[in-house]
């Protein structure tokens, strides 16, 4: 009976046409050469080790990667006291992408931002601010990713 559902599930899988998001071994229609990073160090340091996996493609188009960084942090209300209350964290990525063999150019600008309530502990609210920049971080990288499968339609 277990083996029967197994084996229901595997059929499933392959008649329906299922593909990992993330294969690295298929062909691109581009790749990346040169990864600058200019801005925030640490979302730099973030979306440069997820950007890699675009150098291993196999392509003659190559592009040349220039990433610009910024992030704000903003009071958005205080209490009674004139102590923060709540705060914004908006992440802002400019992302270039210039043809190596060709005059190609690509930009877009990214942009992410969320507000969180003030933590009396500040080691708790630099844990949980860490923590957002990471998920804004990751946020951000998934419409990169979309955005280089719509700019391989138009290369």
């Amino acid at each position: 009976m277990r083996s029967l559902k197994y084996l229901i599930i595997f059929i499933f899988f392959v008649s329906c046409g299922y593909t990992p998001i993330y294969q690295t071994d298929e062909i691109s229609k581009f790749k990346l050469g040169i990864i600058n990073h200019s801005g925030d160090k640490k979302i730099g340091r973030d979306l440069l080790n997820n950007l890699q996996r675009y150098k291993d493609k196999k392509s003659n188009n190559i592009f040349d990667i220039y990433l610009t960084t910024i992030k704000r942090e903003n009071i958005v209300s205080k209490d009674k006291k004139g102590d923060p209350s709540s705060y914004k964290i908006e992440l802002e990525i400019n992302l270039d992408l210039i043809g190596k063999n060709n005059d190609k150019k690509f930009s877009k600008k990214f942009i992410k931002e969320t507000t969180y309530n003030s933590i009396d502990d500040n080691f708790k609210l630099n844990r949980y601010k860490k923590k957002l920049e990471k998920n804004l971080t990751s946020q951000i990288l998934q419409e990169i990713d979309n955005f280089f499968s719509v700019i391989q339609n138009d290369i």
